[in-house]
C-alpha cells in the first residue's frame, strides 16, 4: 500500500448510505487519509434492511436494534455524513455533484444508490393511505405502527420480502393474504416444486396464499379497505406492495453513465462505470444499482443480496487505495427464512437453464435435518441441477441447515464439481445435526441415474 501522504487533500464523495456506501466510507477512513463525504437520501444509515421483516414480526426486540452504528459513530471517524440529502446532479467533466443549490467537488466518486420499489402501474389505488412498500427503516416503522391495530393485511408479491412479511403478520395473529402473479411463490429464486413446501408452511401459519393472479385494484376512499383479485374482494386494513425492486439509477443515467439491459449501471471488473463506452477511472459503482454477470450463463444480472454489496465495497475500497482488485461473475447465493422454514438457492434455476437453451439433468432428494430418531428435526428438500455433468445450480428447503448447504454447494459450483464427485463426497455425522448420509449425496446419485439411463 502507498504511503498515506499521497492521500492528503483527496476528496471522495459517496452517494448512498447503504451496505456498499458506508462500508467504503469506513474502510477508507481506516486505511487512507482521504476526505470522505457521504450523501444519503435516507433518514437512517448503517441498519440491517434484511432484518426488518423479523423486527416487524417480533422476532427481534424492536426496529431500533437493527441500527448497527449511529450517525455520531461515523462523524467521530471523520466521515461527513449527510442524511436526508438527495443529490440533484453529477457533473463528470468538472468533477462535482450538486446538492441543495451548492456544488461539491470530488476527486473520486462512488455511486451506491441502491434500489427502489417497483409499483405495478396496472393496479388502481396504490396511492391510498395504509398502502406501503418496505425499503427503508422509516418504511418499517410505518408498517409496524399500522400492524398495531390491523385486523387484515394483504401483501402483493410473493418474493422473499412478501413471504417473510406474510409470516410476520400471521405471527402477530393478523388475518393475512399473500397474492402472487406467478403460479408459485419465490419464483425468481427457486423452482415451483421446491417452493411448494414453503407455500404449505405459510398456509400452516394461517396465511391465505393466492397464486396466478395480479390484483385489479386496492379499494377505499382515503385509506385502503380491500383488495380486488379477479371478482373477489379481500378486506385489508393494511396493504404492502412487495412486487420487487429496480435499480435507483436516474441520477447516474442523467450524468451520462451507461445503463444495461437489466436497468443497472454497466461496470467493468474494477467496478468503474461505462460512460459512452469508456470506463471512468475516477468513478466506482456498487450495490443494487449495478449490473453484474452470472457465472453460469455469463449474462448480465442484478444482485439484490447484502453479501454481494459488501463484497463490492471491498473491491471499490481496494481500488481507491491502489490495491488493484477485480469483481468477477457471481453465483448470487440467497437464503430466506419464512416462519420456521428456510429456503436457499445458488447458481441457476431450471427456468433460467431453459431460457438459456441449456440441457440439464436434475437430482432431487428428501431427507431430514437430524437422525430420524433424534427429536427436533425437520424435513430437508434438496434439488441439484447439472449441465454437462457439472453442478450448475442448487436449491435447498428445510427447517435448518439450509444456509450451510447452500454455501458448500456454491463452492462446489465454483470448483466445477461433477455429479460423480458429489455422489461420493465425505460428510460428517452426528444424530443431533445430520443423517448418516446427507441428502445432497442422494440427490447427486439420482441425477447420475438419469444420466446413465439417458445413454441407454
Amino acid at each position: 500500500m502507498q504511503d498515506k501522504d499521497v492521500y492528503n487533500n483527496i476528496k471522495v464523495i459517496i452517494i448512498g448510505g447503504g451496505a456498499t456506501g458506508m462500508a467504503v466510507a469506513t474502510s477508507l477512513m481506516r486505511h487512507s487519509d482521504y476526505s470522505v463525504t457521504v450523501f444519503s437520501a435516507d433518514s437512517h444509515t448503517a441498519y440491517s434492511q434484511c432484518g426488518m421483516p423479523f423486527a416487524i414480526g417480533g422476532k427481534i426486540k424492536d426496529l431500533g436494534s437493527l441500527v448497527l452504528r449511529n450517525r455520531k459513530f461515523f462523524m467521530d471517524m471523520g466521515i461527513d455524513l449527510k442524511l436526508e440529502s438527495k443529490v440533484n446532479k453529477i457533473n463528470l467533466e468538472e468533477h462535482f455533484i450538486s446538492y441543495a443549490g451548492k456544488n461539491h467537488h470530488f476527486d473520486k466518486l462512488v455511486i451506491a444508490t441502491g434500489s427502489k420499489a417497483k409499483i405495478p402501474g396496472n393496479i388502481k389505488g396504490t396511492s391510498l393511505k395504509n398502502v406501503f412498500t418496505l425499503r427503508t427503516l422509516s418504511d418499517a416503522m410505518m408498517i409496524e405502527k399500522a400492524f398495531t391495530n390491523a385486523s387484515n393485511v394483504v401483501i402483493i408479491g410473493g418474493g422473499s420480502i412478501g413471504a417473510e412479511l406474510a409470516a410476520a403478520a400471521a405471527g402477530r395473529k393478523i388475518d393475512t393474504t399473500l397474492i402472487n402473479r406467478s403460479s408459485s411463490i419465490l419464483s425468481r429464486n427457486i423452482d415451483p416444486d421446491m417452493a411448494e413446501p414453503v407455500r404449505e408452511h405459510l398456509e400452516f401459519l394461517g396465511v391465505k396464499v393466492i397464486t396466478g393472479y395480479l390484483p385489479r385494484s386496492i379499494n377505499g376512499e382515503e385509506y385502503a379497505e380491500s383488495v380486488t383479485v379477479d371478482s373477489t374482494d379481500f378486506p385489508a386494513d393494511v396493504v404492502i406492495i412487495a412486487t420487487g425492486v429496480e435499480p435507483e439509477n436516474e441520477l447516474a443515467a442523467d450524468a451520462g453513465l451507461d445503463i444495461g439491459i437489466t436497468g443497472g449501471i454497466i461496470v467493468n471488473e474494477y467496478l468503474n462505470p461505462s460512460v459512452g463506452g469508456r470506463y471512468d477511472p475516477d468513478i466506482y459503482c456498487g450495490g443494487e444499482c449495478v449490473e453484474v454477470h452470472g457465472l453460469i450463463t455469463g449474462k448480465a444480472i442484478l444482485s439484490q443480496v447484502a453479501s454481494t454489496a459488501r463484497r463490492m465495497a471491498g473491491t471499490i475500497t481496494a481500488n481507491l487505495i491502489s490495491e488493484s482488485a477485480k469483481f468477477g461473475p457471481i453465483l448470487n447465493p440467497w437464503v430466506a427464512v419464512i416462519g420456521d422454514i428456510q429456503a436457499g438457492t445458488t447458481g441457476i434455476t431450471s427456468k433460467e437453464a431453459i431460457e438459456n437453451g441449456m440441457k440439464i439433468v436434475t437430482g432431487i432428494a428428501t431427507g431430514s435435518t437430524r437422525a430420524d430418531y433424534y427429536p427436533g428435526g425437520s424435513k430437508l428438500y434438496i434439488k441439484l441441477i447439472f449441465s454437462d455433468r457439472y453442478l450448475a445450480g442448487a436449491q435447498v428447503v428445510g427447517g435448518e441447515g439450509v444456509k450451510e448447504r447452500i454455501d458448500a454447494l456454491t463452492l462446489a459450483i465454483k470448483k466445477r464439481m461433477t455429479a460423480d464427485e458429489l455422489a461420493n463426497i465425505e460428510t460428517c455425522y452426528a444424530p443431533p445435526v445430520a443423517m448418516l448420509t446427507d441428502p445432497v449425496v442422494f440427490a447427486a446419485k439420482g441425477a447420475l441415474k438419469k444420466m446413465r439411463n439417458s445413454k441407454t
